[in-house]
């Protein structure tokens, strides 16, 4: 065997050792139900690495099926994806046909027969104004959505055409037309409107350093939300950044509980 081929195998299983480390260690301690990811830094990805801004988009979409089956191994229940913003229909058009292709095509493969969605039952649900999305697009959604449904293990909410304040909006308009009396608006039942109600949001992460929430889960972001933000692109982020967030979480909420 070539010295190379000793070398990458030996690596491989060290590897496989410190996942294992750290899932054990992870597993010792309280463990995030809900996450929530702003998988920004693509197209910087893209530059910094002279390939097509389709191939930056491309790679996050291979780091977002480590991201989600290492989130899962972990125990967390739910997962948040801000995928497609409102604001992005402003941007041009050549980006947003990429970024619909890409979506169409990701989700055209989480049936149920993919591996993924079979390791863990994931339900796929799909939310925002979906009806501001092309045909084509909302077709590959329904077919994804239908085939999970019935799904009873971990939950994946993909946000597209989505922003908080639109969807604080329209949990305001589902309450008052359930209700008719402005006196019920409450922040229970605005919470049971919203798309994303439930379980508390516990992590929001955001890559490229970028100091912002960019409108996504405002309503959800309450006062025991830790928000991470990390330096590196989204398609560098991995298992042991992971790994390293959660850890910080189970750190403070352990301090928390001597308080």
């Amino acid at each position: 065997m070539h010295i190379f081929q000793v070398v990458y195998k030996y690596l491989e299983y060290v590897f496989i050792y410190i996942n294992q480390f750290v899932l054990e260690t992870l597993a010792q301690g309280p463990i995030p139900q809900h996450v929530a990811f702003i998988m920004d830094g693509n197209r910087r990805y893209a530059k910094d690495n002279s390939i097509s801004m389709a191939a930056g988009y491309l790679a996050g979409a291979k780091a977002l099926v480590k991201v989600l089956d290492t989130c899962f191994d972990c125990g967390v229940n739910v997962i948040s994806l801000y995928a497609f913003s409102l604001e992005n229909f402003n941007r041009p058009k050549e980006q947003i046909d990429v970024l619909m292709k890409l979506l169409e095509g990701t989700l055209g493969e989480l049936g149920e027969n993919d591996p993924l969605v079979k390791k863990h039952n994931l339900q796929i649900r799909v939310l925002g104004r979906l009806e501001l999305l092309e045909d084509h697009v909302l077709r590959a959604i329904s077919k994804t959505m239908h085939a999970t449904k019935n799904n009873r293990g971990k939950i994946v909410n993909v946000c597209v055409a989505y922003t908080g304040r639109d969807e604080i909006a329209s949990a305001i308009r589902e309450t008052v037309a359930g209700s008719g009396f402005p006196s019920k608006i409450t922040a229970k039942s605005l919470t049971e409107n919203m798309f994303m109600g439930f379980p508390p949001l516990d992590i929001l992460i955001r890559t490229s350093g970028v100091y912002r929430l960019s409108d996504f889960m405002l309503w959800q972001c309450h006062q025991d939300t830790d928000i991470e933000v990390v330096a590196m692109n989204w398609p560098d982020f991995g298992r042991w950044d992971i790994g390293l967030i959660f850890l910080k979480w189970q750190s403070r909420k352990r301090a928390l509980a001597y308080v």
